[in-house]
């Protein structure tokens, strides 16, 4: 088997590259090993996109699911979880068992995308030994269409008054918690020289007052709206609010301030900027498109070890012509090769952005420790295939993380807090065949096959929020096809029959299937370069003048 045949086959693809969708890092290009004394740069790009997930119903049940489906919602009850919490607030306030907020319609188109160019160095210390390291460049944006339809008619929702009217809204709360408080040490003096039903009475309308001070404080805090003045809901508040207020007044006590309402409809225009508005109970970005910057990635280092061949060019004795060994030919034939890397990845990336949502990060900003192993099998002058395994450990870190669950688009800030992160291990495999079609020019065809286990989440500070949420979808497993065209003139460089090595190729990879929630429809495109240059020994090729 001819030594273009090898260099063709093993540099095909990286077989055991997971996808940089997963929390992974960046990523080499492929694992051929670089002749002792040489250094190889390489600049990578990679492009992925994907409006789609393989998601999963509370049921179980694996379907895909567009991307945006988390902010399409007839009621924006999922857009804005308080709503629920608000219609609760509110039945226990006067208004009806079977009371629903009227908000609008919302619905949203999301797509995600990752430009990464991974930069990077390798060197060749011996045939057998090459060292070296990535840094990924990394853009990721998420782009957002979000349609907001206020209902016109039907609507009874406005901008909460606690931060549209503080001071009137103030007042109320602060009259009800007075309230709260100097009904039960009137009910407690009543009831003082035994029980009575002057002290039965007193006792009745302290916890009155408590109940609709809890309902009322509840509903002014829940989310960023709160009924319209007229509405049905704010005319059942007003109607509860004055029946209590004189009973208060028929004991002796301070009457309740006036309720405070919404005084218009929300429009699209409040509703999209809500999240950054300070009291609404989100603070955080808008929904909206934000321009990816350029940032640097996780960057790794490792080691690659050959552990058998019979495939890489021997040094024979001096030619007479020269002082120097020389290369010779592998003859065609069944050949074989088997190299191990051994990677650390560092924590030089950025992670997503708690205040940013859906937000992709640049890395995952923790370290992990990698093992690879990538066979080759050469038949003939035509034929190969490569394939491979790849298995991670990652390290844990600290991070700021809202906890609520994966269908959850805006998560309210009281849900903020820092945890310990530990990423799950992973595995991937994946198999190459190829053909090649020319001298230095090969097709292929790519199966990857990616897994990553649950991550594990704890707490820094005990409190009432339940981490378990977050590992709910954190798994994935993924199933991707493609192929490739490759380009290299490293092994007639090697012979000495070409006067520079250059390595490089195009690949083209899509999702077929995926389970885990979370895991990406991914489209992912690829275009590499490779150069190599000698920094000492002998020069490459037979007839090659002795090295200085």
């Amino acid at each position: 088997m001819s030594l273009p045949t090898l260099f063709r086959v093993t540099s095909l693809s990286t077989v055991v590259v997971a996808l940089s969708a997963a929390p992974i890092g960046a990523q080499v290009l492929d694992e051929t090993m670089v002749p002792r004394g040489h250094v190889r740069l390489q600049a990578h790009g990679i492009f992925e996109s994907w409006g789609d997930r393989f998601g999963r119903t509370l049921d179980g049940t694996e379907s895909l699911e567009p991307l945006g489906q988390d902010l399409t919602d007839p009621t924006a009850f999922r857009l804005y979880p308080g709503l629920s919490a608000l219609q609760t607030s509110l039945r226990s306030l006067g208004a009806a068992s079977d009371y629903t907020p009227v908000l609008g319609a919302s619905s949203g188109h999301v797509t995600k995308d990752r430009t990464t160019i991974d930069w990077g160095i390798e060197v060749g210390v011996f045939d057998w030994l090459t060292v070296g390291g990535t840094l990924p460049w990394v853009r990721p944006r998420t782009a957002i269409d979000l349609y907001l339809e206020p209902d016109t008619i039907a609507g009874d929702l406005g901008l909460n008054p606690a931060f549209t009217d503080p001071t009137g809204s103030g007042a109320f709360l602060s009259s009800s918690a007075t309230a709260a408080s100097s009904s039960q040490t009137a009910a407690d003096a009543e009831c003082a020289g035994g029980v009575t039903p002057a002290c039965a009475t007193a006792q009745a309308l302290a916890q009155r007052a408590r109940e609709f001070d809890a309902a009322l404080q509840a509903a002014y805090g829940a989310s960023p709206f709160f009924p319209l003045v007229g509405s049905t809901a704010a005319d059942a508040l007003q109607a509860t609010a004055t029946s209590l207020s004189q009973e208060l007044v028929d004991a002796g006590l301070a009457a309740l301030a006036a309720p405070a309402f919404a005084g218009a409809r929300v429009t699209e225009a409040d509703i999209g900027s809500l999240p950054q508005i300070a009291g609404a109970g989100i603070e955080g970005r808008p929904l909206r498109t934000s321009p990816g910057l350029y940032a640097a990635g996780d960057a790794e280092v490792f080691t690659r070890v050959r552990l058998l061949d019979n495939l890489t060019p021997e040094r024979r004795g001096p030619s007479p012509r020269d002082s120097i060994g020389v290369r010779s030919r592998p003859r065609p034939g069944f050949g074989y090769r088997l190299v191990a890397t051994g990677l650390v990845r560092l924590p030089t990336g950025t992670p997503e952005n708690p205040n940013a949502f859906l937000d992709l990060g640049t890395g995952d900003g923790q370290m992990d420790i990698e093992g690879r192993a990538v066979a080759t099998l050469v038949f003939g002058g035509r034929l190969g295939v490569t394939a491979g395994i790849r298995y991670g450990q990652q390290g844990s870190t600290t991070v700021t993380k809202r906890v609520s669950l994966p269908e959850v688009p805006m998560p309210t800030v009281d849900t903020r807090t820092e945890l310990t992160w530990t990423p799950g291990d992973y595995v991937a495999i994946g198999i190459a065949p190829s053909l090649y079609i020319a001298d230095g020019l090969s097709i292929s065809a790519e199966y990857r096959y990616f897994e990553k286990r649950r991550d594990a989440f704890e707490l820094l500070v005990p409190g009432p929020l339940d981490p378990f949420v977050l590992e709910l979808e954190s798994g994935m497993k993924q199933h991707h096809v493609g192929g490739g065209l490759r380009y290299d003139t490293v092994a007639p460089w090697i012979w000495g029959e070409a006067p520079y090595a250059v390595e490089m190729h195009v690949r083209f990879l899509h999702a077929i299937e995926g389970s885990g929630g979370q895991a990406p429809e991914s489209t992912r495109v690829e275009a590499g370069l490779r150069l190599f240059k000698r920094l000492w020994g002998t020069p490459m090729g037979s007839n090659a003048p002795p090295s200085n």
